[in-house]
Protein backbone atom coordinates (compact mmCIF):
# COMPACT_ATOMS: atom_id res chain seq x y z
CA UNK A 1 0.00 0.00 0.00
CA UNK A 2 1.59 3.30 -1.26
CA UNK A 3 1.80 6.25 1.20
CA UNK A 4 -0.61 8.30 -0.43
CA UNK A 5 -3.56 5.49 0.02
CA UNK A 6 -2.31 4.87 3.84
CA UNK A 7 -2.50 8.74 3.80
CA UNK A 8 -6.67 9.14 2.16
CA UNK A 9 -7.33 5.91 4.00
CA UNK A 10 -6.89 7.70 7.50
CA UNK A 11 -8.70 10.72 6.20
CA UNK A 12 -11.75 8.52 5.58
CA UNK A 13 -11.56 6.95 9.03
CA UNK A 14 -11.37 10.27 11.09
CA UNK A 15 -14.27 11.43 8.91
CA UNK A 16 -16.32 8.30 9.63
CA UNK A 17 -15.45 8.64 13.09
CA UNK A 18 -17.29 12.02 13.56
CA UNK A 19 -20.06 10.83 10.99
CA UNK A 20 -20.70 7.93 13.93
CA UNK A 21 -20.88 10.65 16.53
CA UNK A 22 -22.66 13.12 14.91
CA UNK A 23 -25.92 10.37 13.92
CA UNK A 24 -25.16 8.75 17.36
CA UNK A 25 -26.12 12.09 19.22
CA UNK A 26 -28.99 12.74 16.52
CA UNK A 27 -30.56 9.31 17.37
CA UNK A 28 -30.62 10.12 21.05
CA UNK A 29 -31.45 14.21 20.50
CA UNK A 30 -34.73 12.69 18.58
CA UNK A 31 -35.32 10.19 20.51
CA UNK A 32 -35.58 12.41 24.09
CA UNK A 33 -37.44 14.76 21.56
CA UNK A 34 -40.23 12.02 21.03
CA UNK A 35 -40.43 10.80 24.81
CA UNK A 36 -40.48 14.87 25.90
CA UNK A 37 -43.48 15.69 23.43
CA UNK A 38 -45.44 12.90 22.38
CA UNK A 39 -47.90 13.53 24.90
CA UNK A 40 -48.58 16.99 23.34
CA UNK A 41 -47.74 15.91 19.41
CA UNK A 42 -49.01 12.51 19.99
CA UNK A 43 -51.55 13.35 16.44
CA UNK A 44 -48.66 13.96 14.66
CA UNK A 45 -47.50 10.21 15.14
CA UNK A 46 -48.69 7.78 12.57
CA UNK A 47 -47.61 5.07 14.20
CA UNK A 48 -46.15 6.03 17.63
CA UNK A 49 -44.92 2.86 18.52
CA UNK A 50 -43.18 1.76 15.39
CA UNK A 51 -41.35 5.36 15.80
CA UNK A 52 -40.16 4.54 19.37
CA UNK A 53 -39.50 1.22 18.50
CA UNK A 54 -37.29 2.29 15.37
CA UNK A 55 -35.50 5.26 16.79
CA UNK A 56 -34.42 2.77 19.90
CA UNK A 57 -32.92 0.32 17.98
CA UNK A 58 -31.55 2.71 15.95
CA UNK A 59 -29.87 4.32 18.97
CA UNK A 60 -28.03 1.29 20.43
CA UNK A 61 -26.91 -0.10 16.61
CA UNK A 62 -25.38 3.95 16.36
CA UNK A 63 -23.43 3.68 19.76
CA UNK A 64 -22.16 0.07 19.19
CA UNK A 65 -21.44 1.19 15.61
CA UNK A 66 -19.47 4.44 17.19
CA UNK A 67 -17.80 2.04 19.69
CA UNK A 68 -16.63 -0.60 17.15
CA UNK A 69 -15.54 1.79 14.70
CA UNK A 70 -13.56 3.76 17.15
CA UNK A 71 -12.02 0.34 18.69
CA UNK A 72 -11.37 -1.80 15.37
CA UNK A 73 -9.75 -0.24 13.19
CA UNK A 74 -10.02 -2.87 10.62
CA UNK A 75 -12.11 -3.48 7.40
CA UNK A 76 -13.28 0.63 7.65
CA UNK A 77 -14.75 0.69 4.22
CA UNK A 78 -17.48 -2.19 5.17
CA UNK A 79 -18.30 -0.99 8.52
CA UNK A 80 -18.91 2.52 6.98
CA UNK A 81 -21.49 0.55 4.34
CA UNK A 82 -22.91 -1.12 6.93
CA UNK A 83 -23.84 2.29 8.73
CA UNK A 84 -24.84 4.34 6.10
CA UNK A 85 -27.14 1.02 5.11
CA UNK A 86 -28.61 1.00 8.54
CA UNK A 87 -28.97 5.13 8.36
CA UNK A 88 -31.34 4.63 5.02
CA UNK A 89 -33.48 1.46 6.68
CA UNK A 90 -33.89 3.64 10.00
CA UNK A 91 -34.86 7.08 8.37
CA UNK A 92 -37.29 5.21 5.77
CA UNK A 93 -39.15 3.07 8.85
CA UNK A 94 -39.38 6.48 10.95
CA UNK A 95 -40.59 8.17 7.66
CA UNK A 96 -42.97 5.44 7.28
CA UNK A 97 -43.95 5.86 11.35
CA UNK A 98 -45.23 9.87 10.22
CA UNK A 99 -47.26 8.67 7.72
CA UNK A 100 -44.90 10.19 4.67
CA UNK A 101 -41.97 12.44 4.01
CA UNK A 102 -41.30 15.16 6.76
CA UNK A 103 -38.88 18.38 5.80
CA UNK A 104 -36.59 17.29 9.15
CA UNK A 105 -36.37 13.58 7.87
CA UNK A 106 -35.56 14.50 4.50
CA UNK A 107 -32.62 16.23 5.68
CA UNK A 108 -31.38 13.92 7.15
CA UNK A 109 -31.71 11.72 4.50
CA UNK A 110 -29.90 14.34 2.48
CA UNK A 111 -26.99 14.27 5.09
CA UNK A 112 -26.50 10.63 4.54
CA UNK A 113 -26.23 10.78 0.87
CA UNK A 114 -23.63 13.47 0.82
CA UNK A 115 -21.68 11.39 3.77
CA UNK A 116 -22.07 8.47 2.00
CA UNK A 117 -20.58 9.96 -0.95
CA UNK A 118 -17.96 11.38 0.61
CA UNK A 119 -16.62 8.39 2.24
CA UNK A 120 -17.34 5.85 0.08
CA UNK A 121 -16.88 4.95 -3.03
CA UNK A 122 -18.67 5.90 -6.33
CA UNK A 123 -20.52 2.35 -6.42
CA UNK A 124 -21.30 2.00 -2.91
CA UNK A 125 -22.68 5.71 -2.53
CA UNK A 126 -24.80 5.12 -5.65
CA UNK A 127 -25.98 1.93 -4.21
CA UNK A 128 -26.91 4.15 -0.70
CA UNK A 129 -29.07 6.64 -2.79
CA UNK A 130 -30.61 4.01 -4.38
CA UNK A 131 -31.71 2.26 -1.27
CA UNK A 132 -32.95 5.53 -0.52
CA UNK A 133 -34.91 6.10 -3.18
CA UNK A 134 -36.19 2.99 -2.86
CA UNK A 135 -37.48 3.27 0.74
CA UNK A 136 -39.49 6.65 0.35
CA UNK A 137 -41.07 5.63 -2.81
CA UNK A 138 -42.08 1.92 -2.62
CA UNK A 139 -42.87 1.69 0.68
CA UNK A 140 -46.00 3.55 -0.14
CA UNK A 141 -46.52 1.48 -2.85
CA UNK A 142 -46.05 -1.50 -0.14
CA UNK A 143 -48.09 0.10 2.40
CA UNK A 144 -51.41 0.83 0.33
CA UNK A 145 -51.30 -3.18 -0.85
CA UNK A 146 -51.02 -3.87 2.90
CA UNK A 147 -53.78 -1.23 3.21
CA UNK A 148 -51.55 0.53 6.25
CA UNK A 149 -50.90 3.33 4.18
CA UNK A 150 -52.09 5.67 1.70
CA UNK A 151 -50.27 6.94 -1.69
CA UNK A 152 -51.46 11.25 -0.17
CA UNK A 153 -47.47 11.64 0.38
CA UNK A 154 -46.48 9.58 -3.78
CA UNK A 155 -45.29 13.37 -4.98
CA UNK A 156 -43.67 14.17 -1.62
CA UNK A 157 -41.79 10.69 -1.62
CA UNK A 158 -41.27 11.13 -5.87
CA UNK A 159 -39.41 14.54 -5.61
CA UNK A 160 -37.91 13.85 -2.13
CA UNK A 161 -36.15 10.55 -4.35
CA UNK A 162 -35.43 13.10 -7.01
CA UNK A 163 -33.79 15.45 -4.47
CA UNK A 164 -31.45 12.57 -3.45
CA UNK A 165 -29.85 11.95 -6.96
CA UNK A 166 -29.44 15.76 -7.38
CA UNK A 167 -27.68 15.71 -4.15
CA UNK A 168 -25.60 12.18 -4.89
CA UNK A 169 -24.14 13.49 -8.26
CA UNK A 170 -23.50 16.83 -6.73
CA UNK A 171 -21.42 15.06 -3.83
CA UNK A 172 -19.67 12.82 -6.74
CA UNK A 173 -18.42 16.23 -8.52
CA UNK A 174 -17.77 17.36 -4.95
CA UNK A 175 -15.84 14.51 -3.71
CA UNK A 176 -13.46 14.53 -7.15
CA UNK A 177 -12.89 18.13 -6.34
CA UNK A 178 -11.99 17.34 -2.85
CA UNK A 179 -9.96 14.54 -4.19
CA UNK A 180 -8.24 16.66 -6.25
CA UNK A 181 -7.33 19.49 -4.19
CA UNK A 182 -6.18 16.48 -1.82
CA UNK A 183 -4.00 15.14 -3.98
CA UNK A 184 -1.99 18.57 -4.31
CA UNK A 185 -2.07 18.85 -0.79
CA UNK A 186 -0.65 15.99 -0.05
CA UNK A 187 1.96 16.27 -3.24
CA UNK A 188 2.92 19.55 -1.66
CA UNK A 189 3.02 18.15 1.75
CA UNK A 190 5.80 15.29 0.62
CA UNK A 191 7.88 18.28 -1.09
CA UNK A 192 7.57 20.32 1.56
CA UNK A 193 8.78 17.50 3.62
CA UNK A 194 11.59 16.70 1.14
CA UNK A 195 12.99 20.32 1.12
CA UNK A 196 13.09 20.10 5.05
CA UNK A 197 14.80 17.02 5.09
CA UNK A 198 17.26 18.82 2.01
CA UNK A 199 17.84 21.77 4.47
CA UNK A 200 18.43 19.68 7.41
CA UNK A 201 20.78 17.41 5.98
CA UNK A 202 22.86 20.16 4.49
CA UNK A 203 22.91 22.43 7.55
CA UNK A 204 24.19 19.00 9.68
CA UNK A 205 27.31 18.75 6.74
CA UNK A 206 28.79 22.26 7.27
CA UNK A 207 31.11 23.70 9.38
CA UNK A 208 29.69 27.01 10.34
CA UNK A 209 27.23 26.81 13.28
CA UNK A 210 23.67 28.25 12.75
CA UNK A 211 21.64 29.14 16.03
CA UNK A 212 17.72 30.85 15.27
CA UNK A 213 16.35 31.70 18.34
CA UNK A 214 13.04 33.29 19.00
CA UNK A 215 11.81 36.63 21.04
CA UNK A 216 11.83 34.70 24.29
CA UNK A 217 15.36 33.98 23.73
CA UNK A 218 14.30 29.26 22.71
CA UNK A 219 16.28 27.71 20.18
CA UNK A 220 13.93 27.10 17.33
CA UNK A 221 16.91 25.74 15.30
CA UNK A 222 20.42 24.54 15.38
CA UNK A 223 23.06 22.56 13.40
CA UNK A 224 25.43 19.82 15.02
CA UNK A 225 28.12 22.24 14.13
CA UNK A 226 26.29 24.90 16.41
CA UNK A 227 25.79 21.96 19.34
CA UNK A 228 29.66 21.42 18.52
CA UNK A 229 31.27 24.79 18.91
CA UNK A 230 28.94 25.89 22.18
CA UNK A 231 29.77 22.84 24.21
CA UNK A 232 26.35 20.95 23.76
CA UNK A 233 25.05 17.74 23.42
CA UNK A 234 23.99 16.69 19.70
CA UNK A 235 20.97 15.61 20.79
CA UNK A 236 20.07 19.28 21.42
CA UNK A 237 19.95 19.96 17.20
CA UNK A 238 16.31 18.43 16.72
CA UNK A 239 14.42 19.91 19.18
CA UNK A 240 13.26 23.84 20.71
CA UNK A 241 14.48 24.57 24.34
CA UNK A 242 15.40 27.29 26.09
CA UNK A 243 18.86 28.68 25.90
CA UNK A 244 19.42 29.62 29.08
CA UNK A 245 19.07 25.57 29.94
CA UNK A 246 21.73 24.69 27.85
CA UNK A 247 24.52 27.28 27.02
CA UNK A 248 24.15 29.71 30.52
CA UNK A 249 27.68 31.28 29.33
CA UNK A 250 26.01 32.63 26.26
CA UNK A 251 22.42 33.68 27.19
CA UNK A 252 23.88 36.15 29.94
CA UNK A 253 26.20 37.58 27.31
CA UNK A 254 23.46 38.23 24.99
CA UNK A 255 21.45 41.37 25.32
CA UNK A 256 18.95 40.01 23.33
CA UNK A 257 16.50 43.42 23.22
CA UNK A 258 19.57 45.60 21.65
CA UNK A 259 20.96 42.85 19.11
CA UNK A 260 21.31 44.86 16.02
CA UNK A 261 21.56 42.68 12.62
CA UNK A 262 25.30 42.55 11.31
CA UNK A 263 26.71 43.19 14.72
CA UNK A 264 29.95 40.86 15.95
CA UNK A 265 31.45 39.50 18.49
CA UNK A 266 33.29 36.87 20.03
CA UNK A 267 32.92 35.12 23.17
CA UNK A 268 34.24 32.35 25.20
CA UNK A 269 32.34 29.36 27.31
CA UNK A 270 33.27 27.35 30.46
CA UNK A 271 31.50 24.56 28.27
CA UNK A 272 33.41 24.86 25.09
CA UNK A 273 37.14 24.51 24.07
CA UNK A 274 36.47 27.29 21.15
CA UNK A 275 37.36 31.19 20.96
CA UNK A 276 33.84 31.28 18.71
CA UNK A 277 33.28 34.56 17.09
CA UNK A 278 29.13 35.44 16.45
CA UNK A 279 27.72 37.12 14.03
CA UNK A 280 23.92 38.58 14.34
CA UNK A 281 21.41 38.37 11.68
CA UNK A 282 17.89 39.55 12.11
CA UNK A 283 14.87 37.35 10.49
CA UNK A 284 11.52 38.63 9.91
CA UNK A 285 9.00 35.92 9.42
CA UNK A 286 5.16 36.18 9.47
CA UNK A 287 3.61 37.21 13.19
CA UNK A 288 7.37 36.95 14.49
CA UNK A 289 10.45 38.33 14.84
CA UNK A 290 13.70 35.86 14.78
CA UNK A 291 17.70 36.03 15.48
CA UNK A 292 20.05 34.27 13.27
CA UNK A 293 23.46 33.76 15.11
CA UNK A 294 26.10 32.64 12.77
CA UNK A 295 28.99 30.50 14.89
CA UNK A 296 32.65 30.55 13.71
CA UNK A 297 36.06 29.05 15.00
CA UNK A 298 37.88 32.33 15.74
CA UNK A 299 40.92 30.89 15.43
CA UNK A 300 39.84 29.23 12.22
CA UNK A 301 38.84 32.39 10.54
CA UNK A 302 42.37 33.87 12.20
CA UNK A 303 44.31 31.15 9.84
CA UNK A 304 41.93 31.84 7.20
CA UNK A 305 42.79 35.52 7.00
CA UNK A 306 46.13 34.58 7.20
CA UNK A 307 45.87 32.52 4.10
CA UNK A 308 44.61 35.20 2.24
CA UNK A 309 47.12 37.70 2.71
CA UNK A 310 49.85 35.22 1.67
CA UNK A 311 47.87 34.14 -1.59
CA UNK A 312 47.28 38.36 -2.35
CA UNK A 313 50.95 38.24 -1.89
CA UNK A 314 51.52 35.50 -4.01
CA UNK A 315 48.78 37.36 -6.26
CA UNK A 316 51.08 40.55 -6.33
CA UNK A 317 54.29 38.40 -6.86
CA UNK A 318 52.79 36.89 -9.79
CA UNK A 319 51.07 40.22 -11.66
CA UNK A 320 54.74 41.70 -11.30
CA UNK A 321 56.51 38.50 -13.04
CA UNK A 322 53.88 39.03 -15.98
CA UNK A 323 55.00 42.82 -16.55
CA UNK A 324 58.33 42.06 -16.20
CA UNK A 325 57.88 39.16 -19.16
CA UNK A 326 57.36 41.25 -21.75
CA UNK A 327 60.75 43.74 -21.57
CA UNK A 328 62.69 41.41 -20.41
CA UNK A 329 61.71 39.31 -23.56
CA UNK A 330 63.00 42.57 -25.40
CA UNK A 331 66.06 42.48 -24.19
CA UNK A 332 66.96 38.96 -24.47
CA UNK A 333 65.83 39.42 -28.56
CA UNK A 334 68.15 42.86 -28.50
CA UNK A 335 71.27 40.84 -26.83
CA UNK A 336 70.76 37.51 -29.17
CA UNK A 337 70.80 40.83 -32.37
CA UNK A 338 73.90 42.69 -30.31
CA UNK A 339 77.13 40.45 -31.89
CA UNK A 340 75.88 40.34 -35.55
CA UNK A 341 74.94 44.38 -35.30
CA UNK A 342 77.15 46.56 -36.55
CA UNK A 343 77.97 49.75 -34.73
CA UNK A 344 74.59 52.15 -35.32
CA UNK A 345 72.54 48.98 -34.81
CA UNK A 346 74.39 48.36 -31.98
CA UNK A 347 73.98 51.69 -30.08
CA UNK A 348 70.00 51.57 -31.05
CA UNK A 349 70.51 48.24 -29.06
CA UNK A 350 72.15 49.36 -25.99
CA UNK A 351 69.26 52.30 -26.36
CA UNK A 352 66.61 49.46 -26.18
CA UNK A 353 68.28 47.65 -23.26
CA UNK A 354 68.73 50.62 -21.17
CA UNK A 355 65.13 51.60 -22.28
CA UNK A 356 63.68 48.26 -21.19
CA UNK A 357 65.67 47.80 -18.14
CA UNK A 358 63.87 51.55 -17.14
CA UNK A 359 60.51 50.29 -18.35
CA UNK A 360 61.09 47.31 -15.98
CA UNK A 361 61.71 49.14 -13.03
CA UNK A 362 58.80 51.79 -13.71
CA UNK A 363 56.31 48.19 -14.09
CA UNK A 364 57.27 47.23 -10.10
CA UNK A 365 56.69 50.96 -8.90
CA UNK A 366 53.56 51.52 -11.28
CA UNK A 367 52.55 47.92 -9.33
CA UNK A 368 52.58 49.37 -6.31
CA UNK A 369 51.64 52.19 -6.81
CA UNK A 370 48.24 50.65 -8.24
CA UNK A 371 47.99 48.96 -5.28
CA UNK A 372 48.66 51.82 -2.70
CA UNK A 373 46.20 53.59 -5.17
CA UNK A 374 48.24 56.48 -6.10
CA UNK A 375 47.46 58.80 -8.81
CA UNK A 376 48.78 58.42 -12.32
CA UNK A 377 50.46 61.13 -14.40
CA UNK A 378 48.41 61.41 -17.96
CA UNK A 379 50.42 63.15 -20.68
CA UNK A 380 49.30 64.38 -24.54
CA UNK A 381 49.69 61.42 -26.84
CA UNK A 382 49.11 61.54 -30.60
CA UNK A 383 48.50 57.78 -31.58
CA UNK A 384 49.55 58.26 -34.89
CA UNK A 385 53.12 58.69 -34.39
CA UNK A 386 52.96 57.34 -30.67
CA UNK A 387 51.89 53.22 -32.17
CA UNK A 388 54.26 53.15 -34.79
CA UNK A 389 57.38 54.02 -32.60
CA UNK A 390 55.64 52.01 -29.50
CA UNK A 391 55.57 48.84 -32.27
CA UNK A 392 59.49 49.30 -32.58
CA UNK A 393 60.62 49.73 -29.48
CA UNK A 394 58.35 47.46 -27.35
CA UNK A 395 56.72 45.14 -29.65
CA UNK A 396 60.20 44.29 -32.39
CA UNK A 397 59.83 40.96 -32.60
CA UNK A 398 56.20 40.58 -33.74
CA UNK A 399 56.17 43.84 -35.17
CA UNK A 400 55.89 42.44 -39.07
CA UNK A 401 52.39 40.54 -37.70
CA UNK A 402 50.97 43.76 -37.03
CA UNK A 403 49.01 46.09 -39.03
CA UNK A 404 48.35 49.75 -38.15
CA UNK A 405 45.45 51.72 -39.07
CA UNK A 406 45.52 54.79 -37.30
CA UNK A 407 43.13 58.44 -37.82
CA UNK A 408 44.90 61.24 -38.32
CA UNK A 409 45.06 63.73 -35.49
CA UNK A 410 44.27 60.81 -33.01
CA UNK A 411 45.31 62.57 -29.15
CA UNK A 412 44.50 61.38 -25.83
CA UNK A 413 45.85 61.91 -22.35
CA UNK A 414 47.03 58.47 -20.89
CA UNK A 415 49.74 57.70 -18.56
CA UNK A 416 52.09 56.37 -21.24
CA UNK A 417 53.81 53.68 -19.41
CA UNK A 418 50.29 52.01 -18.60
CA UNK A 419 49.27 52.82 -21.99
CA UNK A 420 52.72 51.01 -23.22
CA UNK A 421 51.31 47.84 -20.38
CA UNK A 422 48.23 47.57 -22.01
CA UNK A 423 48.84 47.23 -25.41
CA UNK A 424 51.50 45.12 -25.13
CA UNK A 425 49.37 42.89 -23.63
CA UNK A 426 46.14 43.25 -26.07
CA UNK A 427 48.56 42.90 -29.02
CA UNK A 428 50.41 39.76 -27.72
CA UNK A 429 46.98 37.62 -26.74
CA UNK A 430 46.09 38.36 -29.85
CA UNK A 431 48.99 37.29 -31.60
CA UNK A 432 48.94 34.51 -29.81
CA UNK A 433 44.93 33.55 -29.90
CA UNK A 434 45.14 34.73 -34.08
CA UNK A 435 44.59 32.04 -36.63
CA UNK A 436 47.67 30.24 -37.99
CA UNK A 437 45.94 30.95 -41.37
CA UNK A 438 46.24 34.70 -40.95
CA UNK A 439 49.77 36.52 -40.84
CA UNK A 440 48.77 39.22 -39.03
CA UNK A 441 46.31 41.40 -36.63
CA UNK A 442 44.85 44.31 -36.75
CA UNK A 443 45.46 47.34 -34.37
CA UNK A 444 42.38 50.58 -35.49
CA UNK A 445 42.60 53.66 -33.39
CA UNK A 446 40.01 56.30 -34.77
CA UNK A 447 37.64 59.39 -33.71
CA UNK A 448 34.36 58.30 -32.44
CA UNK A 449 32.12 61.49 -31.52
CA UNK A 450 34.58 63.40 -28.84
CA UNK A 451 35.64 59.82 -28.43
CA UNK A 452 38.88 57.93 -29.39
CA UNK A 453 38.30 54.18 -29.67
CA UNK A 454 41.42 51.39 -29.96
CA UNK A 455 40.30 48.04 -31.27
CA UNK A 456 43.22 45.62 -31.25
CA UNK A 457 41.70 42.50 -33.45
CA UNK A 458 42.54 38.88 -34.24
CA UNK A 459 40.91 36.26 -36.36
CA UNK A 460 40.62 33.14 -34.20
CA UNK A 461 38.12 31.75 -32.42
CA UNK A 462 36.82 34.64 -30.44
CA UNK A 463 36.02 34.16 -26.25
CA UNK A 464 33.88 32.10 -25.58
CA UNK A 465 30.15 33.23 -24.26
CA UNK A 466 30.28 31.38 -20.82
CA UNK A 467 34.10 33.21 -20.36
CA UNK A 468 32.92 36.74 -21.38
CA UNK A 469 31.97 37.47 -18.13
CA UNK A 470 34.74 36.83 -15.72
CA UNK A 471 37.24 38.31 -18.58
CA UNK A 472 38.52 41.40 -16.77
CA UNK A 473 38.77 39.45 -13.26
CA UNK A 474 42.00 38.81 -11.60
CA UNK A 475 43.46 35.17 -12.17
CA UNK A 476 41.31 34.10 -14.79
CA UNK A 477 42.37 32.48 -17.62
CA UNK A 478 41.69 29.49 -20.06
CA UNK A 479 45.24 28.74 -20.40
CA UNK A 480 47.07 26.52 -18.18
CA UNK A 481 49.94 28.61 -18.64
CA UNK A 482 48.16 31.94 -18.12
CA UNK A 483 48.59 33.95 -14.82
CA UNK A 484 45.32 35.41 -15.55
CA UNK A 485 46.57 38.95 -15.21
CA UNK A 486 47.42 40.89 -17.87
CA UNK A 487 43.19 41.47 -18.85
CA UNK A 488 42.60 42.55 -15.32
CA UNK A 489 46.04 45.16 -15.28
CA UNK A 490 44.83 46.19 -18.15
CA UNK A 491 41.50 47.23 -17.21
CA UNK A 492 42.70 48.63 -14.02
CA UNK A 493 45.06 50.85 -15.81
CA UNK A 494 42.17 51.78 -18.02
CA UNK A 495 39.71 52.23 -15.45
CA UNK A 496 42.94 54.65 -13.99
CA UNK A 497 43.17 56.84 -16.52
CA UNK A 498 39.31 57.35 -17.21
CA UNK A 499 39.03 55.39 -20.25
CA UNK A 500 36.80 52.06 -20.82
CA UNK A 501 38.24 48.51 -21.97
CA UNK A 502 35.99 46.45 -23.16
CA UNK A 503 35.15 42.73 -25.32
CA UNK A 504 33.38 43.72 -28.59
CA UNK A 505 32.18 41.07 -30.06
CA UNK A 506 32.37 40.35 -33.81
CA UNK A 507 31.53 37.61 -36.51
CA UNK A 508 35.40 36.16 -36.61
CA UNK A 509 38.14 36.46 -33.77
CA UNK A 510 38.52 38.85 -30.57
CA UNK A 511 38.30 42.72 -30.65
CA UNK A 512 39.20 44.61 -27.43
CA UNK A 513 38.38 48.37 -26.97
CA UNK A 514 39.64 50.96 -25.71
CA UNK A 515 37.58 53.97 -25.20
CA UNK A 516 38.78 57.45 -23.80
CA UNK A 517 38.12 60.97 -24.40
CA UNK A 518 39.53 63.03 -26.97
CA UNK A 519 42.32 65.17 -25.80
CA UNK A 520 41.62 68.61 -26.77
CA UNK A 521 44.00 70.94 -28.76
Amino acid sequence: MTQRSIHSELNQYHLGLWYSAYRFIISACLLLVFLLTYTQLSSDYEYPRLYLYVLTIYLLFTSIQFMSLGRFKVRIPNQLLLLFIVDVISLSLLTLAIDGPNLHLSLLFVITIFAASLLLDAQKALVITLIAVICVVYQLFLGSILEFTSLKNLTNSAILAFLFCVVYGSAQIAVKRFQLLENLNFSQSLELHRLQNINRYILEQIDTGYLVLDENCHVVLSNPAACHLLGMPNSYHHDQYPLYTTQPDLFELLKFEDLKSGEKFQFESQQSQYHIQVLVQKLVVPHQMLTLLILQDAQKLNQQVQQLKLAALGQLSASIAHEIRNPLAAIVHANDLYPQSDTEQQHMLNHMISRQAVRIDRIIQDTLNMVRNKETHPTRLNLEQFLPLFLQEDLADIQQNIRLNVQAKTLIDFDEAQFRQILINLIRNAIRHNNPDMSYIEVVARIDQKKVQIDVRDFGNGVALQNRAQLFQPFFSTEITGTGLGLYLAHSFCEANQAQLSYVEQKQGACFRIECLQAVI
